[in-house]
């Protein structure tokens, strides 16, 4: 049986993560697909983005110094994108692999200014590298909680023209899944789950 390698956050060792830098990089040391988080702004833009609040990984505190707790769903695309979210990745060394030496300086320089991409970047550059990426349907911190996440980004998707085959969807909110099943059964879902030392795991098949 083979192994499949799953490029988590695009190479997030080796490149700042969730950033078309990290996906390159994944798909470069020859990553099967690749994983990212999408995310929606203020503004209703799908963008790749793992944490609630833009700080750890951009200079958002330094650019909106006023706006903490930062999270991203309280910013837009526009004030997104003025962001740095490549130089943390220098500073911080979040795997060592930088102190070790495996990342060489000259992509260190480059990953500077790197920005938030969005998810029809993240979707075109996919296609164009004839690849597969697997997309963390995640819940959205206020205001857009209640935002059609499913909807918005199936039809992200029809926009790129991107094979359904090179896509998954995955999401710890299974209903999210069914509901893309219903709409595009022609794409691959992936239920995710947690784990309790005490609850029993509930299974339903999709």
């Amino acid at each position: 049986m083979r192994t499949t390698v799953i490029a988590h956050r695009g190479a997030r060792s080796l490149a700042p993560e969730n950033t078309l830098a990290a996906a390159r990089k994944g798909h470069d040391v020859g990553a099967d697909l690749w994983e990212t988080d999408v995310a929606v702004t203020a503004d209703g833009e799908l963008i790749l983005f793992h944490d609630d609040s833009l700080a750890r990984t951009t200079n958002v505190e330094t650019f909106y110094p006023d706006r903490a707790p930062w999270t991203f769903s309280t910013f837009t695309l526009e004030e997104i994108r003025r962001l740095d979210a490549g130089s943390w990745f220098g500073r911080d060394d979040p795997f060592g692999q930088i102190a070790a030496g495996i990342v060489p300086p000259a992509d260190l320089a480059s990953y500077r200014g790197e920005l938030v991409p969005t998810l029809r970047e993240a979707l075109q550059l996919t296609k164009d590298l004839n690849w597969r990426v697997n997309l963390e349907l995640k819940r959205q911190p206020a205001p857009q909680d209640a935002f059609p996440l499913v909807e918005a980004s199936l039809a992200l998707i029809d926009e790129v023209d991107i094979a359904p085959e090179q896509v998954i969807l995955s999401s710890f909110n299974h209903e999210w899944l069914h509901q893309a099943q219903r709409q595009r059964p022609d794409i691959e879902v992936q239920a995710l789950v947690g784990y309790s030392f005490t609850d029993p795991i509930v299974w339903e098949p999709l």
